[in-house]
């Protein structure tokens, strides 16, 4: 038995932006499609600090492939990053443990290319200015998947510390080619937007649907439980909303969850999941006006996917 191991540069080397964007794609597809087995995610707490371990199984057919992500959530790291784990690759054919691949680096390309695959179904094609609403790993990678699918030539980084947001800019815009500005409150930041991204581990609003601007898309990535959100009832309300999985999106997504037991929305206000648009069965943006929405919380088939496209890539390096 050959059990590879990929670390997080091999991840980065062998898996683009461009290439994920696609791969998410298609997996959302064949998701919907019922060629996938995904359990609910098991989240342990680990105290009151907010840290947890997540345990999330499951298995794919195209490639036939199954496994586990295994992950620890420390939000308040300061030294490590908050996400850390590893995912376990399982050949479906065999049931021979296949790969250990680093999960971070997995999870952060394939969140963002899951909104790069969203914005570029979703956004106005004339989309040029980006906000982004924290300014972590998951803006790294969402500047550099929304520069995938947009031609931007703005973006506006907000974040609560402003030292950082500056870093942040400073850091990106050389590499990035465009001219990104750190901004004082999030609200300058959405009112100016075509595109806005969510990528805080806040658990209560940072994003109020009144600042929105029509024709605004949003990514919607940090919160992932029923009690936490980025976004107000409002920016809700006012958005054609789609997921990646019904169910899933209503057991876990904070977003819809709170204003649904406000009862300020029932879960027909859910237009469809992401896959309906990608196959034309829904109409994503209906005109230039429209605000949308795409609600993010990943899933076992995005992280088997990645993982495993990392994995054949690596094979194909080595000559196997």
């Amino acid at each position: 038995m050959a059990l590879d191991i990929l670390s997080n540069d091999a991840v980065q080397n062998f898996v683009s932006m461009e290439a994920c964007i696609d791969l998410m794609a298609a997996t959302m597809v064949s998701v919907q499609q019922g060629k996938a087995s995904l359990p609910l995610r098991s989240v342990v707490s680990l105290g009151d600090s907010g840290n947890a371990f997540v345990v999330m199984p499951g298995g794919i057919r195209h490639p036939e492939t199954f496994g586990a992500k295994l992950i620890s959530f420390f939000p308040g790291n300061t030294r490590f990053p908050a996400i850390q784990g590893l995912i376990i690759l399982f050949d479906g054919a065999t049931g021979e443990p296949r790969a250990v691949v680093d999960a971070a680096a997995v999870t952060a390309i394939r969140t963002a290319a899951a909104s790069g695959m969203a914005t570029r179904a979703l956004a106005r094609e004339d989309a040029a200015t980006l906000a982004l609403l924290g300014y972590g790993v998951q803006a790294e990678y969402h500047l550099r998947s929304m520069q995938a699918v947009r031609s931007l030539r703005r973006v506006l980084v907000w974040g609560r510390s402003r030292e950082k947001a500056q870093a942040f800019a400073e850091r990106n815009a050389a590499r990035s080619g465009i001219e990104i500005l750190a901004v004082e409150d999030a609200q300058s930041a959405v009112q100016q937007a075509d595109i806005v991204c969510t990528v805080t581990s806040s658990a209560s609003p940072v994003l109020e649907g009144k600042w929105l601007k029509p024709g605004t898309h949003m990514n919607l990535v940090g919160a992932f439980s029923p009690t936490t959100r980025e976004v107000d009832t409002e920016a809700i309300r006012r958005a054609r909303v789609f997921v990646e999985i019904r169910e899933f999106a209503l057991r876990e997504a904070g977003e819809l969850l709170i204003p649904i037991a406000e009862g300020a929305l029932t879960p027909d206000h859910i237009v469809g999941e992401i896959a309906d648009v990608l196959t034309g069965s829904i109409a994503g943006r209906t005109n230039a006006s429209e605000i949308t929405a795409y609600k993010s919380l990943g899933n076992t088939a995005q992280d088997l996917a990645t993982a495993t496209y990392a994995h054949q890539q690596a094979a194909k390096r080595k000559g196997r």
